[in-house]
């Protein structure tokens, strides 16, 4: 049985774009990879090259749902507040008459 050698490239591009009134965002990036294998061709070069295509394209697929996804949550999390303004407002002034109060209190001897 006699081998050749193939090379598979495969590229993926993604663009996405939201806009709402008073938000908009853009997110885009693109992946490269690139596979050399010494297959066997016992049961024809196509299916062999099929089988790297699908195996690149599956650990690409999971690269990008690991990076958008990752991303997102990053991003999410960073402009998410669990607290509303008007809980902050109040937390603040909290703090303020708090400080002031222990600022006025005398030490113990």
């Amino acid at each position: 049985s006699s081998g050749i050698n193939a090379e598979v490239r495969e590229a993926v591009v993604s663009t996405q774009s939201t806009g709402e009134e008073g938000f908009a965002m853009n997110l885009g990036g693109s992946i490269m990879r690139q596979k050399e294998d010494d297959i066997a061709s016992d049961n024809g070069h196509v299916v062999n090259i099929g089988q790297m295509v699908e195996a690149m394209e599956n650990n690409i697929r999971q690269q990008i749902d690991g990076i958008y996804f990752g991303k997102t949550r990053d991003i999410v999390n960073g402009i998410r507040s669990l607290t509303s303004l008007s809980q902050k407002k109040n937390f603040s002034g909290l703090n303020a008459e708090l400080a002031g109060a222990l600022s006025k209190r005398k030490p113990a001897e």
